[in-house]
Protein backbone atom coordinates (compact mmCIF):
# COMPACT_ATOMS: atom_id res chain seq x y z
CA UNK A 1 0.00 0.00 0.00
CA UNK A 2 1.36 3.41 -0.97
CA UNK A 3 2.57 5.63 1.85
CA UNK A 4 1.35 9.23 1.98
CA UNK A 5 4.91 10.38 2.74
CA UNK A 6 5.56 10.34 -0.99
CA UNK A 7 2.90 12.94 -1.75
CA UNK A 8 3.46 16.69 -1.40
CA UNK A 9 6.95 18.14 -1.03
CA UNK A 10 9.53 15.36 -0.63
CA UNK A 11 13.10 16.38 0.19
CA UNK A 12 15.68 13.96 -1.16
CA UNK A 13 17.65 12.70 -4.15
CA UNK A 14 15.20 11.86 -6.94
CA UNK A 15 17.66 9.43 -8.55
CA UNK A 16 17.26 7.14 -5.52
CA UNK A 17 13.71 8.11 -4.53
CA UNK A 18 12.39 7.17 -7.97
CA UNK A 19 13.52 3.61 -7.25
CA UNK A 20 11.48 3.65 -4.03
CA UNK A 21 8.41 4.97 -5.83
CA UNK A 22 8.74 2.19 -8.41
CA UNK A 23 9.19 -0.46 -5.71
CA UNK A 24 6.08 0.72 -3.84
CA UNK A 25 3.92 0.73 -6.96
CA UNK A 26 3.35 4.45 -7.43
CA UNK A 27 1.84 5.46 -10.77
CA UNK A 28 1.41 8.97 -12.16
CA UNK A 29 -0.86 10.24 -14.91
CA UNK A 30 1.48 13.13 -15.66
CA UNK A 31 5.17 13.68 -15.04
CA UNK A 32 5.81 17.39 -15.49
CA UNK A 33 9.37 18.46 -14.79
CA UNK A 34 12.07 21.03 -15.41
CA UNK A 35 15.32 19.11 -14.77
CA UNK A 36 18.81 20.67 -14.66
CA UNK A 37 19.81 21.74 -18.17
CA UNK A 38 23.55 21.19 -17.58
CA UNK A 39 24.30 24.89 -17.98
CA UNK A 40 26.36 25.14 -14.77
CA UNK A 41 23.60 26.87 -12.78
CA UNK A 42 24.11 26.99 -9.02
CA UNK A 43 21.32 25.01 -7.34
CA UNK A 44 23.47 24.40 -4.24
CA UNK A 45 25.04 21.26 -5.74
CA UNK A 46 26.81 20.01 -8.89
CA UNK A 47 23.72 18.54 -10.59
CA UNK A 48 23.89 21.11 -13.40
CA UNK A 49 27.60 20.71 -14.13
CA UNK A 50 28.22 17.25 -15.62
CA UNK A 51 30.40 16.06 -18.45
CA UNK A 52 28.42 15.39 -21.60
CA UNK A 53 28.83 11.62 -21.19
CA UNK A 54 27.59 11.78 -17.59
CA UNK A 55 24.71 14.05 -18.55
CA UNK A 56 23.56 11.67 -21.28
CA UNK A 57 23.91 8.59 -19.05
CA UNK A 58 22.04 10.33 -16.20
CA UNK A 59 19.26 11.47 -18.54
CA UNK A 60 18.86 7.94 -19.93
CA UNK A 61 18.65 6.46 -16.43
CA UNK A 62 16.14 9.01 -15.18
CA UNK A 63 13.80 8.68 -18.13
CA UNK A 64 13.89 4.88 -17.97
CA UNK A 65 12.76 5.10 -14.34
CA UNK A 66 10.08 7.68 -15.07
CA UNK A 67 8.65 5.44 -17.77
CA UNK A 68 8.00 2.79 -15.09
CA UNK A 69 6.08 5.35 -13.02
CA UNK A 70 3.60 6.30 -15.74
CA UNK A 71 0.05 5.02 -15.88
CA UNK A 72 -0.92 3.20 -19.07
CA UNK A 73 -2.16 6.41 -20.69
CA UNK A 74 0.18 8.79 -18.86
CA UNK A 75 2.45 11.45 -20.35
CA UNK A 76 5.79 13.11 -19.66
CA UNK A 77 6.34 16.83 -20.15
CA UNK A 78 10.09 17.51 -20.03
CA UNK A 79 11.56 21.01 -20.21
CA UNK A 80 15.00 21.46 -21.70
CA UNK A 81 17.27 23.81 -23.59
CA UNK A 82 18.06 23.68 -27.31
CA UNK A 83 21.67 22.68 -26.55
CA UNK A 84 20.71 19.32 -25.03
CA UNK A 85 17.00 18.61 -25.60
CA UNK A 86 17.91 16.11 -28.35
CA UNK A 87 19.44 13.74 -25.76
CA UNK A 88 16.21 13.66 -23.76
CA UNK A 89 14.22 13.02 -26.91
CA UNK A 90 16.39 10.06 -27.87
CA UNK A 91 16.28 8.73 -24.29
CA UNK A 92 12.47 8.76 -24.34
CA UNK A 93 12.32 6.93 -27.65
CA UNK A 94 14.80 4.34 -26.37
CA UNK A 95 12.72 3.94 -23.19
CA UNK A 96 9.70 2.93 -25.26
CA UNK A 97 7.75 6.18 -24.98
CA UNK A 98 5.85 7.69 -27.91
CA UNK A 99 6.62 11.12 -29.32
CA UNK A 100 3.66 13.47 -29.38
CA UNK A 101 5.08 16.96 -29.85
CA UNK A 102 7.96 19.34 -29.32
CA UNK A 103 6.37 22.42 -27.74
CA UNK A 104 7.90 25.86 -27.37
CA UNK A 105 7.64 28.16 -24.37
CA UNK A 106 7.98 31.57 -26.06
CA UNK A 107 8.65 34.79 -24.19
CA UNK A 108 9.69 38.29 -25.23
CA UNK A 109 10.67 39.76 -21.88
CA UNK A 110 13.90 37.84 -21.42
CA UNK A 111 17.37 39.32 -21.87
CA UNK A 112 20.61 38.33 -23.55
CA UNK A 113 24.02 38.12 -21.90
CA UNK A 114 25.83 38.10 -25.23
CA UNK A 115 25.88 40.20 -28.40
CA UNK A 116 27.55 37.40 -30.35
CA UNK A 117 24.33 35.42 -30.87
CA UNK A 118 20.57 36.01 -31.07
CA UNK A 119 18.75 36.77 -27.83
CA UNK A 120 17.05 33.77 -26.24
CA UNK A 121 13.27 33.96 -26.47
CA UNK A 122 12.19 30.36 -26.03
CA UNK A 123 12.68 27.06 -24.25
CA UNK A 124 11.47 23.75 -25.72
CA UNK A 125 9.52 21.16 -23.79
CA UNK A 126 8.89 17.62 -24.97
CA UNK A 127 5.61 15.73 -24.74
CA UNK A 128 5.82 11.94 -24.86
CA UNK A 129 3.03 9.48 -24.02
CA UNK A 130 3.22 5.99 -22.55
CA UNK A 131 0.59 4.71 -24.99
CA UNK A 132 0.82 4.92 -28.75
CA UNK A 133 -2.89 5.55 -29.28
CA UNK A 134 -4.38 6.88 -26.02
CA UNK A 135 -3.36 9.85 -23.90
CA UNK A 136 -4.86 12.87 -22.14
CA UNK A 137 -5.12 16.23 -23.85
CA UNK A 138 -7.94 18.52 -22.66
CA UNK A 139 -8.26 20.66 -25.78
CA UNK A 140 -11.19 22.74 -24.57
CA UNK A 141 -9.53 23.60 -21.24
CA UNK A 142 -6.67 25.49 -22.89
CA UNK A 143 -8.28 27.24 -25.83
CA UNK A 144 -7.12 30.80 -26.59
CA UNK A 145 -8.92 33.86 -28.02
CA UNK A 146 -9.29 34.03 -31.79
CA UNK A 147 -6.97 36.60 -33.36
CA UNK A 148 -9.72 37.97 -35.58
CA UNK A 149 -13.32 38.64 -34.55
CA UNK A 150 -14.39 38.63 -38.19
CA UNK A 151 -14.24 34.84 -38.37
CA UNK A 152 -16.64 34.66 -35.42
CA UNK A 153 -19.47 36.31 -37.31
CA UNK A 154 -20.51 33.47 -39.59
CA UNK A 155 -19.73 29.82 -40.34
CA UNK A 156 -17.18 28.97 -43.04
CA UNK A 157 -18.17 26.52 -45.77
CA UNK A 158 -15.46 24.34 -47.32
CA UNK A 159 -14.81 21.05 -49.09
CA UNK A 160 -12.54 18.25 -47.96
CA UNK A 161 -9.94 16.67 -50.25
CA UNK A 162 -12.60 14.06 -51.07
CA UNK A 163 -15.07 16.78 -52.12
CA UNK A 164 -17.31 16.46 -49.07
CA UNK A 165 -19.01 19.74 -48.13
CA UNK A 166 -18.52 20.80 -44.53
CA UNK A 167 -19.17 23.81 -42.34
CA UNK A 168 -16.68 25.15 -39.79
CA UNK A 169 -18.11 27.14 -36.90
CA UNK A 170 -15.98 28.95 -34.28
CA UNK A 171 -15.79 27.38 -30.86
CA UNK A 172 -17.34 29.51 -28.13
CA UNK A 173 -14.30 28.82 -25.92
CA UNK A 174 -11.83 30.11 -28.52
CA UNK A 175 -9.23 28.73 -30.91
CA UNK A 176 -7.24 25.56 -30.34
CA UNK A 177 -3.96 26.19 -28.59
CA UNK A 178 -0.94 25.60 -30.81
CA UNK A 179 2.43 24.20 -29.85
CA UNK A 180 3.89 27.64 -29.11
CA UNK A 181 2.95 28.64 -25.56
CA UNK A 182 3.38 32.36 -24.97
CA UNK A 183 3.93 33.30 -21.34
CA UNK A 184 6.31 35.94 -19.94
CA UNK A 185 9.26 35.03 -17.75
CA UNK A 186 9.32 36.21 -14.14
CA UNK A 187 11.34 39.30 -15.01
CA UNK A 188 10.48 42.78 -13.80
CA UNK A 189 8.62 44.31 -10.87
CA UNK A 190 5.22 42.94 -11.87
CA UNK A 191 6.38 39.42 -10.93
CA UNK A 192 8.19 40.37 -7.73
CA UNK A 193 5.60 38.68 -5.49
CA UNK A 194 5.84 35.37 -7.35
CA UNK A 195 9.58 35.27 -7.97
CA UNK A 196 11.95 33.44 -5.62
CA UNK A 197 15.75 33.25 -5.65
CA UNK A 198 15.68 29.99 -7.62
CA UNK A 199 17.71 30.50 -10.83
CA UNK A 200 15.35 28.64 -13.20
CA UNK A 201 11.88 29.22 -11.73
CA UNK A 202 9.03 28.78 -14.22
CA UNK A 203 5.94 31.06 -14.12
CA UNK A 204 2.80 29.70 -12.48
CA UNK A 205 0.75 30.81 -15.49
CA UNK A 206 2.66 28.45 -17.78
CA UNK A 207 2.71 25.46 -15.43
CA UNK A 208 -0.99 25.84 -14.61
CA UNK A 209 -1.86 25.86 -18.31
CA UNK A 210 0.16 22.69 -18.88
CA UNK A 211 -1.60 21.00 -15.96
CA UNK A 212 -4.97 21.99 -17.40
CA UNK A 213 -3.98 20.53 -20.76
CA UNK A 214 -2.51 17.18 -19.68
CA UNK A 215 -3.94 16.24 -16.28
CA UNK A 216 -6.88 13.79 -16.48
CA UNK A 217 -10.38 15.08 -15.66
CA UNK A 218 -13.44 13.34 -14.28
CA UNK A 219 -16.74 15.23 -14.65
CA UNK A 220 -14.94 18.55 -15.02
CA UNK A 221 -12.63 17.97 -12.06
CA UNK A 222 -8.88 17.45 -12.43
CA UNK A 223 -8.39 14.15 -10.63
CA UNK A 224 -5.04 12.86 -11.83
CA UNK A 225 -1.72 12.27 -10.11
CA UNK A 226 1.32 14.39 -11.01
CA UNK A 227 5.05 14.00 -10.33
CA UNK A 228 7.86 16.53 -10.54
CA UNK A 229 11.18 14.85 -9.67
CA UNK A 230 12.99 18.23 -9.83
CA UNK A 231 10.61 20.40 -7.85
CA UNK A 232 12.94 23.36 -7.27
CA UNK A 233 11.11 26.27 -5.68
CA UNK A 234 7.82 24.37 -5.81
CA UNK A 235 5.90 25.89 -8.72
CA UNK A 236 4.31 22.55 -9.65
CA UNK A 237 3.01 22.05 -6.11
CA UNK A 238 1.78 25.63 -5.87
CA UNK A 239 -0.15 25.34 -9.13
CA UNK A 240 -1.68 21.98 -8.15
CA UNK A 241 -2.76 23.32 -4.76
CA UNK A 242 -4.27 26.47 -6.25
CA UNK A 243 -6.34 24.28 -8.57
CA UNK A 244 -7.29 22.05 -5.64
CA UNK A 245 -8.53 25.09 -3.70
CA UNK A 246 -10.97 25.57 -6.57
CA UNK A 247 -12.44 22.10 -6.11
CA UNK A 248 -10.04 19.92 -8.10
CA UNK A 249 -8.45 16.77 -6.71
CA UNK A 250 -4.89 16.52 -7.99
CA UNK A 251 -2.50 14.30 -6.03
CA UNK A 252 1.05 15.45 -6.55
CA UNK A 253 4.62 14.64 -5.58
CA UNK A 254 7.44 17.17 -5.78
CA UNK A 255 10.94 15.81 -5.13
CA UNK A 256 13.80 18.25 -4.47
CA UNK A 257 17.38 17.56 -3.44
CA UNK A 258 18.15 20.83 -1.64
CA UNK A 259 16.43 21.50 1.70
CA UNK A 260 16.61 25.23 0.99
CA UNK A 261 14.29 24.87 -1.99
CA UNK A 262 12.05 22.37 -0.18
CA UNK A 263 11.52 25.04 2.49
CA UNK A 264 10.79 27.67 -0.16
CA UNK A 265 8.26 25.36 -1.80
CA UNK A 266 6.54 24.54 1.50
CA UNK A 267 6.35 28.22 2.44
CA UNK A 268 4.83 29.14 -0.93
CA UNK A 269 2.18 26.45 -0.51
CA UNK A 270 1.44 27.52 3.07
CA UNK A 271 0.82 31.09 1.91
CA UNK A 272 -1.78 30.11 -0.71
CA UNK A 273 -4.72 30.32 1.70
CA UNK A 274 -3.74 33.80 2.90
CA UNK A 275 -3.16 35.36 -0.50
Amino acid sequence: MKQEKFYGVVCGDSDSLLDKLIAEGYQYDLILTDPPYNLKKDFGNKSDDLSLDDFVATTNSRIAKLKKLLTKEGSIIWFGIHDYICYAQIAMINAGLFYRRMNIWHYENGFSRSKKEPATQYEPFLWFSNNEKKWTYNVDEVRIPYKSVERLKKPIKYKTAQGVKKIWEPNAKGAMRGDIWQFPTLAGKCFANERTDHPTQKPESLITEILKAFCPMIDGVYSGSVLDPFHGSGTLGVCCEKLNRKGHKIKWTGIELEKRWCDVASNRITKIDVE
